[in-house]
């Protein structure tokens, strides 16, 4: 990975964290200061927390008063994104506080065309995958990416609305193998980057390599749209698709993790 001076890396980890806030649109945002306060029913973590990735100090006044307050009024506990560019003391003070820490996560960074190269199919790869890309998702893509993430049909709701609600460019991408769904993945391509989400391969078909064939997809796509670097996020205890995209050319560039108040804290 290319090497970066301290104020560099502390630039590119709040370009890479303002763009991945694009490509997960909560249903409702409040500024706070330098901060966003994100709420969506509750549905993921990421959608209704706290975004404290803006290299700034902690806001002035009774922040966290005023944090807890503003979730109360949604009924929901309060969560705070955590990252390397998060202000001073507010990682201290919101353990002080009894938060607990979940999810710890990477934002893993390549160059697009390293991903091309490093994913290209091997001679003698005979497995034919058909391609569909769309510039809006459909409900095809939306149910096999449920059905790949186990997930019930009460998300539908909240994922139709979240794809529909991102504002980028951005493209929906299913493999098919012998006319039957094999994988999902969404591109978000914004200021040369694009941004991976939503990875996911057919229970029946993982560990066969899938996953890089679609990771080489995503990355032409990407390219196409003059994206000449990737990032994603993934959970670091996911040791299988940390595998995928560190063979695939990716490197981590930084973390990010939750605190998840309750209601006898907050």
């Amino acid at each position: 990975m290319t090497s970066f001076t301290h104020s560099e890396q502390r630039a590119l980890i709040g370009q890479i964290e303002r763009l991945a806030m694009h490509t997960w649109p909560a249903q409702t945002t409040t500024l706070y200061g330098p901060w966003v306060l994100r709420s969506s029913e509750g549905i993921t973590k990421r959608a209704n927390s706290v975004w404290t990735s803006s290299d700034a100090p902690l806001p002035e006044g009774d922040w966290f008063g005023d944090v807890s307050r503003f979730y109360r009024r949604q009924g929901l506990s309060p969560i705070y994104h955590i990252s390397d560019i998060s202000p001073d003391g507010l990682e201290r003070y919101l353990d002080q506080q009894g938060y607990r820490k979940e999810a710890p996560c990477s934002v893993m960074i390549a160059a697009t065309s390293e991903v091309i190269r490093n994913t290209a199919p091997d001679a003698g790869d005979e497995e034919a995958l058909a391609v569909h890309i769309r510039l809006e998702h459909d409900d095809d893509w939306l149910e096999h990416f449920l059905e790949a993430e186990a997930f019930d049909s009460s998300k539908k709701r909240f994922y139709d609305r979240l794809c529909a609600d991102i504002k980028p460019l951005k493209g929906f991408i299913t493999l098919y193998a012998n006319q039957r769904f094999a994988a999902v993945g969404t591109v978000v391509v914004e200021e040369g980057w694009a941004g991976i989400i939503n990875v996911a391969v057919a229970p029946r078909l993982r560990g066969q390599g899938i996953g890089r064939k679609l990771m080489n997809q995503l990355a032409l796509w990407s390219r196409e749209q003059g994206a000449e670097h990737m990032y994603l996020q993934v959970l670091d205890d996911n040791e299988a698709a940390r595998k995928l995209y560190r063979r695939a050319g990716f490197d981590v560039l930084f973390g990010y993790h939750y605190r998840i108040g309750t209601e006898a804290n907050s």
